[in-house]
């Protein structure tokens, strides 16, 4: 509730006319402690000035909740952050990615000091700390949500004035900067050529599901969840296409649900060469004849192309951990399955495709997105092009 009064007025007149500014007073319940809380302003040439300034403060408190001045504690400003800020503005795997770097790296380094007292030395020295047990990617993850944070309280909320984790330096990794993880042309085939074959302790020794599956990634590089998301509905047998719409998202012990793709870019038509083709088409006779062969094995309901023996989606977390066996008893490196989508991108740069193609049909946001990704191919390349055109210039 906010009060208003003249400051220093010695009019005796109901009209004043010693100049003195309008104040406003608000009183509220601190989130933080419980305790009641003033808040009061002055300056304002007319009781409608004050009134309106009071109101807009009086929103912000209501909203926001946040202690001032920077008293606030880092575990209750972000849990506030979190819920009512992140929640609803971005998608759910991104908040539940955010979520958990929250809840197991920061909140239990400095959940319990407050904003104020956070300095740039000891939040530097806690990054390099991390980068002792974790990934460069993954710090940087980390910082990005941590930063975020402290620029909304200054320049959102307001609640300290300056942003004391400002040009924080990341420690790179010392090797493989820059370098993506792929399979050669003959590693590739040797990987494909070993699923031909069904292991013997393979439960459902007829099916060609994941020889499919990766055949598919490697020849369009599709990522996991756009193909794992994937229904026979996108399959255009007549145009040698499929529709790149939508992507599979599950979540750690949680349900999967389908998501719009990564990025505007990422919708795409995908053209399919003659062999994959012919690979859907029997992948979709084999999948047929598999729920015939197997008493459990259902059909799936959504008409889904590569699903569980229960007709639910594939879980991402299983085809990884079956790509990583594949690895290992064929002697290749052990990657994940976005090698394969780094695989197709590097072939066909390899194989002399133009630039804005591999960018287009990996669903890549830019052009300088596939550059700066592949840039020791494209490096190659130009290299390449260079010699050939000293060669034939030759004067």
């Amino acid at each position: 509730m906010a009060s208003f009064r003249k400051r220093g007025c010695t009019c005796e007149k109901k009209k004043c006319t010693c100049g003195a500014k309008w104040e406003y007073r608000i009183k509220y319940v601190d989130r933080q402690t419980g305790k009641t809380k003033e808040k009061s302003k002055g300056g304002f040439t007319s009781k409608k000035e004050a009134q309106l300034a009071a109101a807009e403060e009086e929103l912000k408190i209501n909203q926001f909740g946040f202690a001032e001045n920077g008293n606030e504690v880092v575990l209750n400003y972000f849990s506030e952050w979190l819920e009512v800020f992140k929640k609803p503005n971005v998608k759910p795997i991104t908040y539940s990615v955010q979520e958990r770097n929250v809840r197991l790296n920061i909140l239990p380094r400095w959940g319990k000091y407050r904003l104020k007292d956070i300095t740039r030395t000891e939040y530097q020295k806690w990054i390099n700390e991390l980068r002792d047990h974790y990934s460069e990617g993954t710090v940087r993850r980390i910082h990005s949500i941590f930063s975020s944070a402290i620029h909304d309280a200054v320049h959102e909320f307001h609640i300290i004035r300056e942003n004391p984790i400002q040009k924080i330096k990341i420690p790179k990794d010392v090797e493989n900067t820059n370098r993506v993880q792929y399979f050669s042309k003959e590693q590739l085939e040797k990987f494909l050529n070993s699923l031909k074959t069904p292991q013997k302790n393979a439960k459902y020794k007829h099916s060609i599901q994941y020889y499919v599956l990766f055949s598919l990634m490697a020849r369009t590089g599709i990522r996991i969840g756009e193909a794992l998301a994937l229904t026979w509905d996108d399959f255009n047998e007549k145009e040698k296409s499929i529709s790149i719409t939508k992507t599979l998202v599950y979540p750690l012990n949680s349900t999967p649900y389908i998501s719009t793709p990564k990025s505007l870019k990422s919708v795409r038509i995908v053209k399919l060469d003659e062999q994959t083709v012919k690979l859907l088409k029997k992948h979709k006779i084999n999948q047929n004849e598999v729920i015939l062969r197997y008493k459990n094995y259902k059909a799936s309901k959504d008409n889904v192309m590569f699903h569980q023996h229960d007709g639910r989606w594939l879980r991402t977390n299983v085809v990884r951990e079956y790509f990583k066996e594949v690895c290992k008893r064929t002697d290749l490196p052990v990657l994940s399955p976005h090698a394969l989508r780094h695989s197709h991108a590097v072939h066909l740069l390899e194989a002399g495709a133009n630039i804005k193609y591999v960018s287009e049909r990996l669903g890549h946001a830019s052009t300088k997105v596939t550059a700066d990704t592949y840039l020791h191919i494209t490096e190659k390349i130009e290299n390449e092009a260079l010699e050939l055109y000293s060669q034939y210039i030759k004067f």
